[in-house]
């Protein structure tokens, strides 16, 4: 569900969330009541709902010697995540004296779950702005790991002036989108070149995503790698027609 998915971005777990939208759909009701919503023991619901309150999402209130819990309205949810935010940017210099200077991590990393995924698409919206970038791949493998997601991200991506030059299977011209307002360039291979994966290729890194990996993606950050790929798809580019 799309509220509870966001609501764990914002820092709650999956239980909390539940707890969270169960409470403000009951509009104010006790633990056991809550409980009985979202179809959990009575037994633990009172830690979620604590940690709820820690956090600012939940208030109590005692009425007829009970507690009842009522939800923070919506509304007030955006000026919660202000005050982390803020408080984090309190801390954002004191960080960056600890860190080691001109420290950077190179090597291999593995990206697990669909929501990693979207995540580190969307750091590149902000690290590519007004950028370029390449990638070989098959649009129907692509998509089909997040289809509603990458969608919206390729929307996304024009809106920051970041380009693209695509590489594609042949058998991605059935989806593959003509759209010049995407700002993407595109080429596709001969027939005779089969694959699932996507490579996804920036200025430091690249990003092999695959249904057939054991996990989802695979992010290169070897800088010899990164020349080796760019240089590989320019080739291609070049004698592709």
């Amino acid at each position: 569900m799309e509220i509870t998915k966001t609501l764990i971005s914002l820092g709650l777990s999956e239980v909390e969330a539940e707890a969270y939208t169960a409470s403000l759909k009951l509009g104010g009701a006790t633990a056991s009541s809550i409980a009985k919503e979202m179809g959990i023991k009575r037994t633990t619901i009172y830690t979620i709902l604590k940690t709820l309150t820690r956090k600012g999402f939940v208030s109590v209130y005692f009425q007829k010697n009970k507690r009842v819990y009522h939800a923070v309205a919506p509304q007030k949810l955006p000026k919660i995540l202000e005050k982390k935010l803020n408080s984090l940017n309190e801390i954002i210099p004191l960080l960056t004296s600890i860190k080691k200077s001109g420290s950077h991590t190179f090597g291999l990393r593995t990206i697990e779950t669909k929501d990693e995924l979207e995540n580190f698409y969307n750091e590149v919206l902000d690290e590519y702005k007004n950028k370029e970038y390449y990638a070989i791949g098959n649009t129907t493998a692509w998509e089909e790991i997040a289809p509603d997601f990458f969608k919206k991200y390729r929307k996304q991506r024009a809106r920051n002036k970041i380009k693209t030059k695509l590489l594609l299977s042949s058998d991605s011209k059935s989806i593959n989108p003509v759209d010049k307002s995407l700002l993407r360039e595109f080429k596709y291979l001969p027939d005779k070149y089969k694959f699932k994966s996507t490579i996804d290729i920036f200025n430091d890194k690249i990003l092999i995503v695959s249904p057939e990996l054991s996990s989802i993606a695979i992010v290169i950050e070897v800088p010899v790698m990164v020349d080796v790929f760019k240089s590989i798809f320019e080739i291609l580019w070049e004698i592709i027609e």
